[in-house]
């Protein structure tokens, strides 16, 4: 049996959700059963997740607790969200370097692409540290989970949800490129923050991305940020497969 266990922030549900169904259904990785533990972040146990500097005790405690063999990790993700789903009072844009080619808001103001990394390197400290707190504290394999890219503007306009817990005025809202843009730019401060550390980065797989980059239908969730049940499942499978080495050496 393959036992393990998965902490994080809003992403870890669709996580928790893909995980607990492909249990139901009796489904084996390279043959052995799998056995998932979910714990969120947000809550009188777990949170803050980070304590003086370090790890809540209490999470290595659930670790050897649930004699878990790797850690799924959904360390923060809406940072993007939260910095540029909806515009201020001067909308601003920016050039994506490794994808130039991407539209750019022409009545925007135009950024460095270094203020916008920075920015949300900020913004995502605490989810950083905690990659490193995880790190630190555990010698086991950790995998984070890169987080599902935006819905489109309609959808967010639909579906507001828990994250913008109102109607948003649609000319307040981002362009699509502008959010992807902003995904994307997120996604490479984990990914190399992944790679510093030695924890295994498992991206979205391209079925969930169209080709305006936003979050592929088939995994919408029920509000503005976030991704369902069968996007849970297949990143549980991405994890796997890229841990699949560590956790049986010689596949």
């Amino acid at each position: 049996m393959i036992s393990f266990v998965g902490f994080g922030h809003s992403h870890i549900v669709a996580l928790a959700h893909g995980c607990y169904a492909m249990m139901e259904r009796g489904e084996r990785f390279h043959g052995q059963a799998l056995k998932g533990s979910f714990y969120y972040f947000y809550g009188d146990e777990l949170s803050p997740a980070i304590l003086n500097g370090t790890l809540n005790p209490r999470i290595p405690h659930k670790i050897a607790e649930d004699d878990a063999r790797f850690v799924l990790l959904s360390s923060g993700g809406n940072e993007h969200s939260a910095l540029a789903i909806i515009q201020m009072q001067e909308r601003f844009d920016f050039i994506l370097g490794s994808a130039p080619e991407l539209p750019i808001d022409a009545d925007a103001t135009l950024l460095p692409e270094a203020v916008v990394r920075e920015t949300l390197r900020e913004a995502m400290t605490e989810s950083l540290d905690t990659l490193r707190a995880f790190r630190d504290a555990t010698s086991l394999p950790l995998a984070q989970v890169e987080p599902p890219p935006p819905l489109p503007g309609a959808q967010v306009l639909a579906n507001p949800g828990e994250f913008l817990h109102t109607m948003v005025d649609a000319s307040r809202l981002s362009s699509d490129s502008l959010r992807y843009k902003m995904w994307r730019v997120q996604c490479e401060l984990y990914r190399e923050s992944c790679a510093r550390l030695g924890v295994i980065y498992a991206p979205v797989p391209s079925e969930f991305i169209t080709e305006a980059g936003m979050l592929a239908p088939l995994a919408w969730g029920k509000d503005a940020t976030h991704a369902n049940t069968l996007f849970g499942e297949r990143m549980v499978t991405e994890a796997l497969s890229l841990l699949s080495s560590q956790l049986n050496p010689g596949v």
